[in-house]
């Protein structure tokens, strides 16, 4: 393998590491500004813990491949690198969903106040309505936690593939 396919590679690694950087930066200012806190207590079916659990482990999976992608002394197979690829392609997908079906749990915890109204009193209608919003912060921060981990897993996973396809073309990487 050429030194230039090596450095473009290299350049992944770099790349990826700046990415992951730039990501838990963004992750500790929405830490200390409070966000963080809001959306994973405000999440009662703690779907978003589990969202989060995937990210960091296919974020560590994917820096795992970007180390093997660099190493110009490993033989690696198309047929692994594709798999590798389906892998996070997967969890992009299943985050995604998970987050939908958090929406779905939270539309149903926000209507089961309404069943189990007996009367239409002032005291009654408010505890209907705090419990439904309960339910509907449910269905917003599960929707929120699976997009936003979606569109990150796909990202770094399509910057996996770009090295990839360097790494098989021999190409040296962007100028």
């Amino acid at each position: 393998m050429s030194q230039s396919t090596m450095g473009g590679n290299k350049k992944a690694l770099q790349q990826g590491l700046i990415v992951l950087g730039l990501i838990l930066f963004g992750g500790y200012l929405l830490f200390e500004r409070g966000l963080m806190s809001v959306l994973l207590e405000g999440d009662k079916s703690r779907l978003s813990w589990l969202i989060l659990a995937i990210w960091i482990a296919m974020s560590g999976r994917w820096l795992h491949l970007l180390r093997c992608i660099e190493d110009a002394e490993r033989a690696i197979a198309e047929d692994d690198m594709a798999r590798w690829l389906n892998h996070g392609w997967f969890a992009a997908d299943s985050v995604l969903k998970i987050g939908l079906l958090g929406t779905i749990i939270g539309f149903i915890l926000m209507l089961a106040p309404i069943g189990e109204l007996t009367s239409f009193d002032a005291a009654s209608l408010q505890s209907a309505l705090a419990a439904m919003s309960a339910g509907m912060a449910v269905a917003l921060y599960t929707t929120l936690a699976g997009l936003i981990a979606n569109i990150i897993l796909r990202f770094q996973f399509q910057m996996l593939a770009d090295a990839m396809q360097k790494r098989l073309t021999g190409e040296a990487g962007d100028p």
